[in-house]
């Protein structure tokens, strides 16, 4: 009976062990910048980002160093996982890449954007400074300063597991 009950634990403990380790940050970023489209295989815009969804919070130390390199791959959407996650550790390092004048307008608004899904209240003060801009980062800016909801509904952990589109 008991052989029986160890043998069942492990029936049940070995996927979850396995699921931890393939979901593990370094392997979920590594995951992140590969996934995608390859000969036989299509993958929505709005799946990029699963591995790290999977992983979650665990690979958010890892997100904010990559998205430092202004060469890394992916660095948009990886911007957008943490504003998805509402991650509010990100804060610093989406503010350093909104407040860098020599960073691309884009990743500049996707910062401010990922701020916005963080702390409202926050984004929309740091959007005052660029709503006379005439570019991405100024639409954005507006966007956010308005109230307006530039983002669809986030992408849960369950989304990302059984691969459901936003």
């Amino acid at each position: 009976m008991r052989r029986a009950a160890v043998a069942g634990a492990l029936v049940v403990a070995a996927p979850l062990v396995a699921f931890w380790v393939y979901h593990a940050p370094e392997a979920a970023l590594a995951r992140f910048v590969t996934y995608g489209p390859s000969p036989g295989r299509i993958v929505a815009e709005c799946h990029l980002t699963d591995p790290l969804i999977l992983s979650g919070r665990r690979v958010v130390p890892l997100v904010l160093e990559a998205i430092e390199d202004r060469a890394f791959p992916r660095r948009r959407y990886a911007i957008g996982f943490l504003g998805n996650g509402g991650y509010p550790e990100a804060v610093p390092g989406l503010r350093r890449i909104l407040e860098d004048d020599a960073e691309d307008e884009l990743f500049r608004g996707d910062a401010l954007d990922a701020l916005d899904e963080i702390d409202r209240e926050l984004a929309a003060r740091l959007a005052r400074d660029y709503v006379g801009r005439d570019d991405s980062l100024g639409r954005v800016a507006r966007d956010v300063a308005n109230g307006t909801p530039r983002r669809g509904p986030r992408r849960t952990w369950f989304d990302a597991l059984f691969h459901r589109s936003s």
